[in-house]
């Protein structure tokens, strides 16, 4: 995860911190609103993304609800929570759109770009960056 928080600061300006934050937020979103199976997939051809997803991970906004899932009806809830959450960590809507482009890149070169597509396409509003 190191190499991609390397260039998660070089394309958003992000210190390394809040970098390693906004990627633990956007695991996390991939986590609990991806197709389980892919999502397994996935991490497991990104070492560390799991881990980092925990650590950085949910407030109940998850697949089982929370306030905002419970507004949108679940189909936007995880995505808004995360916006709201990178937000909250000081990430402008440019550094967002650069975490998101960077970090899909970066997992396209390690998992392929098919499975990349196939998670992303299973979450309301990431499958744009794909």
């Amino acid at each position: 995860m190191q190499e991609l928080i390397g260039r998660i600061v070089m394309a958003s300006g992000l210190s390394p911190e809040k970098a390693q934050k906004g990627l633990g937020i956007l695991l996390n979103l991939i986590q609990t609103q991806g197709n389980r199976n892919k999502v397994q997939e996935l991490f497991d051809r990104l070492p560390g993304a799991a881990d980092l997803a925990r650590v950085q991970g949910g407030d109940g906004a998850g697949r089982s609800g929370g306030l905002l899932g419970m507004l949108a009806g679940g189909m936007m809830g995880g995505p808004l929570a995360a916006i709201s959450k990178l937000s909250a960590a000081g990430l402008s809507m440019d550094q967002i759109k650069a975490l998101n482009t960077t970090a899909l890149d970066y997992a396209k070169e390690r998992a392929g770009a098919p499975l990349v597509k196939e998670v992303a396409g299973s979450i309301p509003g990431l499958s744009g960056y794909v």
